[in-house]
């Protein structure tokens, strides 16, 4: 009797952590929590935007946002608006539903010692984009791929705010 109490305990046990472990890495987050405790939107230098374009006869588009730019404060809103569920990249991530542009966005702050810190995000229309908060840099060695869910409606609000701003336009060979 006493090893089926037992078994039955560890089993408990093992359960609890289980959860608890999945509570823990699968909240959702905020912007600002993904950004790190250091962010400051007062301390935004820029907004650098590429869209590539799908299309391959349509250009591609570069554009860059001050923070004294209403886009700027427009696309930061609506990042803050936003709920993000965290998901692994355990196999493949789900599919791509075209937009007509892909979205990478990189918030610059403010020169800190030897360097500019940034954040970084990606979207694609898939129903995960790609972010690096501040605090994470450059660094893409996870073992395990994280993404944030973010639903198409979001994405195409995203597009299309930065298609109706100046641009420049890239031709890629």
């Amino acid at each position: 009797m006493r090893n089926r109490t037992g078994g039955a305990l560890f089993v408990g046990v093992v359960v609890v952590v289980v959860a608890a472990l999945l509570a823990i890495f699968n909240q959702s987050r905020t912007f600002a929590q993904f950004m790190g405790p250091d962010y400051d939107p007062g301390k935004l230098d820029n907004i650098q935007i590429f869209l590539s374009a799908i299309d391959n006869d349509t250009p591609s588009r570069e554009i860059t946002l001050t923070p004294e730019d209403p886009a700027a404060q427009e696309l930061l809103a609506l990042l803050n608006r936003q709920t993000y569920d965290v998901v692994y990249g355990v196999g493949t991530i789900g599919s791509q539903v075209p937009l007509a542009y892909t979205v990478s966005l990189t918030l610059v702050m403010e020169r800190e010692g030897d360097g500019y810190p940034s954040a970084f995000f990606y979207l694609n229309g898939s129903p995960e984009m790609t972010i690096r908060g501040l605090e994470q840099g450059a660094d893409f060695s996870n073992l395990i791929p994280t993404y944030y869910r973010a639903d198409l409606a979001f994405q195409q609000e995203v597009l299309d705010l930065l298609l109706a701003q100046p641009y420049e336009e890239v031709q890629e060979a």
